[in-house]
């Protein structure tokens, strides 16, 4: 199935996902040194444990909803 869809891929779909890929990126970067910039800006460490633990918690709530 693999090999199909990759002979049906052309030169378009290629660039669309290497600028999807790239955006993504940009998106994560950018939202990493928002936090570094405001969530405790004088502790790192503190705030990579918050960062951690948010995050837990959050996927922890949306994998309970239904």
């Amino acid at each position: 199935m693999l090999e199909e869809v990759l002979r049906k891929a052309d030169l378009f779909d290629v660039f669309v996902v290497i600028i999807g890929a790239l955006a993504i990126i940009g998106f994560w970067r950018g939202t990493w040194n928002l936090m570094d910039a405001y969530l405790f800006p004088g502790n790192f460490v503190l705030s990579q444990i918050v960062s951690i633990i948010s995050g837990i918690v959050i996927l922890i709530i949306l994998s309970r909803v239904k």
